[in-house]
């Protein structure tokens, strides 16, 4: 773990969706292309890929236009081309366009601050929704029938009351069908979705296509996961989300660990929280027992009764750490999701119990 003054690098990985899986060197002197040596104030390296190291700045001056300019031209001269600066202040609209202009990711006090409104479960957002971070990737996972689309759905329809956009794309139900169910589980839903708040997607089958023509051929995988990140990236934009489901992730993905690791690192949207839903299979956490791996936090779902509205959350991994995994009950109802006190818990049982001798 992480403490102390190392925070800024833990949040610098975690902006990268790392997790806690990585290495750091301290002032490091690179030589670049040029043949000129320049010294880094960290360089972070995934344990997974060791091809994927990030640059990042710590110091400004006064003149931090000058020096924004100046650590992209050292990381470019030295091949990196994901880059974070790492502050204990606020950068003004000048300085953050530049540094988006030079996809130089902004570790600041309020990036990715959050408001504790992401699921409008108080324990779930107190417990996990406080942890996350645009640009993060995490995982809804659980057996059919616990409620993995009705949370997304929720998530997205908490964005959008403080006026947030939403898109969830869709890869293994009917468009028509989803927004149906999902307005029946909410009218706000349809609300937001009839005035363009949230933004329904259906996977289409030039990406099945895609997909059946995949081989182990690293140049394979990487164009495909390209093609499908691209064009989602570019809907982020066009629509301006802030939020985004994709649900599940399954029929996207192959059961691969260098495939897994390429993927989330480049469906990892900046200012975007993204959330993906996966079934249970290998593991009683994902399809293929590997998706956890690359997931900056997990939530599984789970029910003792599948007809009953009573749901339980359990939060298994949360990068920063300071999360309970004690289960965290609530309702699905017409109105959407709602608080269940622990002290009801035994009225969503049966009242009689057959007696068998």
């Amino acid at each position: 773990m992480i403490q102390g003054d190392q925070m800024d690098v833990y949040k610098v990985a975690q902006e990268f969706s790392l997790g806690d899986d990585f290495t750091i060197e301290n002032n490091v002197l690179i030589r670049g292309k040029s043949g000129l040596q320049h010294k880094f104030d960290l360089i972070i390296t995934s344990s997974r890929d060791e091809d994927t190291k990030i640059a990042v700045l710590q110091k400004l001056s006064e003149d931090t236009v000058t020096d924004i300019m100046e650590f992209n031209a050292i990381a470019r001269d030295c091949g990196f081309q994901l880059k974070a600066i790492s502050i204990d202040r606020n950068l003004n609209k000048l300085e953050l366009n530049l540094a988006k202009a030079c996809n130089i990711s902004i570790i600041s006090p309020d990036n990715g601050k959050k408001s504790y409104n992401i699921f409008g479960l108080k324990n779930l957002d107190e417990n996990f929704g406080k942890l996350m971070r645009k640009g993060s990737i995490y995982m809804v996972s659980g057996p059919s029938g616990t409620g993995k689309t009705a949370l997304s759905t929720q998530f997205l329809i908490e964005g959008a009351k403080k006026g947030e956009r939403g898109m969830v794309v869709l890869t293994d139900t009917q468009g028509k069908m989803f927004v149906s169910n999902a307005q029946s589980f909410s009218y706000k839903f349809g609300e937001y979705y009839r005035n363009g708040v949230i933004e329904v997607m259906e996977i289409s089958d030039r990406i099945l296509k895609l997909k059946s023509s995949l081989t182990s051929n690293y140049f394979s995988m990487k164009n495909y996961i390209r093609n499908i990140t691209t064009q989602l990236k570019t809907l982020v934009v066009q629509y301006d989300v802030s939020r985004l489901v994709i649900d599940p992730i399954t029929p996207l993905i192959i059961e691969d660990n260098d495939f897994l690791g390429q993927f989330f690192r480049a469906l990892s949207i900046t200012d975007t929280y993204t959330i993906v839903t996966s079934g249970v299979g290998k593991s009683d956490v994902s399809v293929f027992g590997l998706e956890q791996s690359f997931a900056a936090g997990v939530i599984r779902l789970n029910t003792d009764n599948p007809d009953s509205d009573v749901k339980r959350a359990t939060v298994v991994k949360m990068s920063g750490g300071g999360y309970s995994t004690k289960p965290i009950l609530f309702r699905i109802t017409g109105k959407g999701i709602l608080e269940y006190e622990e002290d009801d818990v035994d009225m969503a049982g049966p009242l009689f119990n057959q007696v068998i001798v």
